[in-house]
C-alpha cells in the first residue's frame, strides 16, 4: 500500500487504536493518553510529506508517540530541563531527526532486504500479541524500561515501586515474553 495512493487520514485512523493502547499503558489517565496520541497524529499529518515509507507507518507513528509519552511522563514528575543541561549525546541523537520527528534522509540507511523485513514484521506481530497477554501493570513497567528507555530510578519514582520489586517484575516480563515469542515463532523444543 503506497502512501501516495492512500489518504493519510485513513491510514492514521487505522493505526490510532494501536497507538492509543500503547499510550494508555504508559500514561496515568485516558485523557493524557488521548492527548499524546492526538499530538502524535497531528505531528504525523504535519510531517506527512517527509514520510518516505522507508519504515512502516506504524514504526514511524510509534516513534513520534514515544516522544510524546516521554514528554508527558516527565512533565508530570519533573520540571523541564534547561537547554544548558542537555548533554551532547542527546543533541547528537536529536540531529538524526527533523523538527517534525521524521528521519533525516541523509542519515537514514535502509539495508534490510524484503524477506528480512517480513520476518521482522511477523516477529513484531508475535511480540505485540505476547505483550497484550501480560498483566497491564507489568506491560506498562516493561515498556517504560525497554521501549521508552527510562532509567530504573525514574520508573521507581514515577510508579512508586521498590527497586527490588521493579527488577523482579521486569525479569518475569522478559521471561514471559521470551517463552510466548518462542512458542509463537514455532521454535519451542
Amino acid at each position: 500500500m503506497s502512501k501516495q495512493l492512500t489518504d493519510p487520514w485513513q491510514l492514521l485512523a487505522l493505526e490510532r487504536p494501536f497507538l492509543l493502547r500503547l499510550a494508555r499503558l504508559q500514561l496515568a489517565s485516558s485523557a493524557d493518553a488521548e492527548d499524546a496520541v492526538q499530538e502524535a497524529l497531528l505531528g504525523a499529518i504535519k510531517a506527512w510529506d517527509s514520510y518516505q515509507a522507508r519504515a512502516s507507518l506504524r514504526s514511524w507513528l510509534t516513534a513520534i508517540l514515544r516522544h510524546k509519552i516521554i514528554d508527558a511522563i516527565r512533565a508530570r514528575r519533573f520540571a523541564p530541563p534547561s537547554p544548558e543541561g542537555i548533554d551532547a549525546d542527546l543533541r547528537e541523537f536529536d540531529a538524526l531527526f527533523t523538527s517534525d520527528d521524521a528521519w533525516h534522509p541523509e542519515v537514514f540507511i535502509d539495508t534490510v532486504c524484503g524477506a528480512t523485513r517480513t520476518a521482522e514484521r511477523q516477529l513484531l506481530d508475535i511480540i505485540e500479541i505476547c505483550m497484550n497477554r501480560l498483566p497491564q501493570e507489568t506491560a506498562r513497567l516493561f515498556l517504560m524500561r525497554e521501549y521508552l528507555g527510562m532509567e530504573l530510578k525514574e520508573i521507581e519514582d514515577s510508579c512508586t515501586v521498590s527497586a527490588g520489586n521493579l527488577r523482579v517484575v521486569l525479569y518475569r516480563a522478559r521471561m514471559r515474553l521470551r517463552e510466548c515469542a518462542v512458542r509463537g515463532w514455532g521454535e519451542l523444543e
